[in-house]
């Protein structure tokens, strides 16, 4: 199905910012004279910050800014609100969209100005309050505290969503367990048309954070083929943030030699984000796939034809050679 363009902004917008919240540079948006930027506020809580991250006790209420600047050249409304953040199956950061309930860390966020109304180069504080529950679970919670600007696309009857925000993330006190669970692990292999070249396996599968701490971790895959032969290994390949509770799709290409039949073995080393978080123990799992390369049987049994074709060819010739030879031995008698 082919996303609609209010989805494609959308998505685009939101994961564009939440997703590069982590560099220390504020997030901005522009759309033709429409542009906005937003950063974290110097203050008590830290200055230059490319997010909001803070360590709390359960019941703790913590207090900050967010700065939103119009950088454009025509007048903002913009909405404000806080929503549960989450890891995108595509790996990505992004924040529940307005009006879809929250459940976790986004509950706890106040915003009081829901709306925002700035002239162009104009800038507001918005202030907002976090509220720990004396009963949250020990470990990372994560939310949003997010900008909307909706607007009607004038070449359809769609309207268009652009977010802008910052992440917020939170480590309650407690024991911290971090763990992963690999899922719906498939493999399939594509030939090359090249009988000399390899051909490609895909694997795919979903990885699950179902600790209490955000993850990461390498990952790597080694293959064989028949009796153990044309072994190959990835090198490792670091695993995207995950936050707990959200659920990645993954899918690795790598060239692989076969003679019909590839196993292997996906390998995923897991580890908790941030001091204290701990190591999690290996995750691993075995697929085995035929694996026909097509192109270099098609070529090997060209060669056989051919060379049975050769030799069928030269054995007719020696035969009618053969034949000839008694009647010219008669006549010379």
């Amino acid at each position: 199905m082919t996303a609609s363009p209010s989805l494609r902004v959308l998505a685009l917008a939101g994961t564009l910012v939440l997703g590069l919240s982590t560099l220390p540079l504020p997030a901005a948006a522009a759309d033709g004279g429409v542009a906005w930027s937003v950063q974290t506020a110097d203050n008590a809580n830290g200055t230059g910050r490319a997010n909001f991250s803070y360590d709390v006790e359960p019941g703790a209420v913590v207090t900050d800014t967010m700065v939103v600047v119009n950088t454009g050249t025509e007048p903002l409304p913009l909405a404000v609100y806080a929503a549960d953040a989450f890891t995108a199956p595509s790996g990505e950061i992004d924040v529940l969209v307005d009006g879809a309930p929250s459940l976790g860390a986004g509950t706890w966020v106040a915003v009081p100005p829901t709306a925002l109304q700035l002239a162009p180069g104009e800038s507001a504080d918005v202030a907002f309050t976090i509220s720990v529950p004396a009963d949250a679970r020990p470990g990372d919670h994560a939310a949003g505290i997010v900008t909307s600007l909706t607007s009607q696309d004038a070449s359809s009857t769609l309207s268009v969503d652009r977010r802008l925000g910052t992440r917020i993330n939170l480590r309650v006190a407690g024991e911290l367990t971090p763990a992963a669970a690999v899922t719906g692990v498939t493999a399939s292999y594509e030939g090359s048309w090249n009988p000399f070249d390899s051909g490609r396996l895909i694997v795919r599968y979903s990885l699950e954070n179902t600790g209490n701490t955000r993850l990461t971790g390498l990952e790597m895959v080694t293959t064989s083929g028949l009796a153990g032969v044309l072994s190959t290994t990835t090198p490792p390949t670091q695993v995207t943030e995950i936050i707990p509770a959200s659920t990645i799709d993954m899918e690795r290409e790598m060239p692989a030699f076969s003679l019909g039949w590839i196993t292997g073995t996906l390998t995923i080393a897991p580890a908790g984000v941030g001091l204290g978080a701990g190591a999690v123990s290996e995750v691993v799992t075995d697929f085995a796939i035929p694996a026909v390369p097509w192109s270099l049987y098609g070529l090997i049994a060209l060669v056989a034809g051919a060379a049975v074709a050769i030799a069928l060819v030269v054995r007719r010739s020696m035969r009618r050679r053969d034949a000839g030879r008694p009647a010219a031995d008669a006549q010379a008698v």
